[in-house]
């Protein structure tokens, strides 16, 4: 029996090992798919920016297509929401919810002009490779529906669902092309900009159709149980 045990505790601790370096191995694609795209990185270059042989990339992923799959994935399930727990946060629960809208969608553009670039060649891709394309809709349907989640508790009284997630999808569409267009012409497209005009008009919007769904006081000034 305690033979057993400390086997098993060995295999955790190279199952976590593993993990680890799976996880250092993804980092380092990321940069280089960054840097140089996808076709423009070789497997060795993401071994030299891991600072892993290339026999140890080989124990962990078959190819540089696989890679990129995980990539993906773990985007999915880890970076996504992450950030719209960042963004809610920021908003739910203020006062001034507009304002803090558009402070989170600010600190979101920045990461945005990095990782968009990123996307667009993903997308690329995806047209002529089906397990890019599986993986990258399990990522942006994860993306709706984190939007749709931070919307929820302040708009379900203004929205029906199917109208929730159609919001969603066309927030989440604006942001990539907003940020799609400033990259490809800076002098031209302000994305920040763009988001705080759009702000300015939907605000007063929201709040009056949330005050016009808002459930009826009390004499006491208490909602009716």
């Amino acid at each position: 029996m305690c033979e057993k045990g400390s086997g098993t505790l060995s295999s955790r601790k190279q199952d976590k090992q593993k993990q680890e370096k799976r996880s250092l191995v993804r980092s380092a694609a990321y940069r280089c798919f960054r840097d140089a795209g996808y076709y423009g990185t070789k497997v060795d270059d993401i071994c030299d920016s891991a600072g892993l042989s290339k026999g140890s990339f080989y124990n962990l992923y078959n190819s540089k297509q696989e890679v990129f799959i995980d990539l993906l994935n773990t985007w999915a399930l880890e970076v996504i929401p992450e950030i719209f727990e960042q963004f809610e946060a920021s908003v739910v629960g203020r006062e001034n919810s507009i304002s803090q809208i558009r402070s989170a969608l600010s600190e979101e553009l920045h990461r945005g002009r990095t990782v968009i670039p990123l996307w667009l060649e993903f997308n690329v891709l995806a047209i002529h490779e089906e397990s890019f394309r599986r993986a990258l809709a399990k990522f942006y349907r994860r993306a709706r529906s984190a939007i749709a989640d931070v919307l929820r508790p302040s708009m379900r009284l203004v929205f029906s669902e199917d109208e929730l997630q159609g919001v969603a999808n066309v927030i989440f569409g604006a942001y990539m092309g907003l940020v799609t267009q400033e990259i490809t012409d800076p002098g031209n497209a302000n994305a920040e900009y763009a988001i705080d005009q759009f702000l300015k008009v939907l605000g007063p919007w929201l709040q009056h159709l949330q005050f016009k769904t808002a459930p009826p006081q009390s004499p006491e000034g208490q909602s009716p149980s």
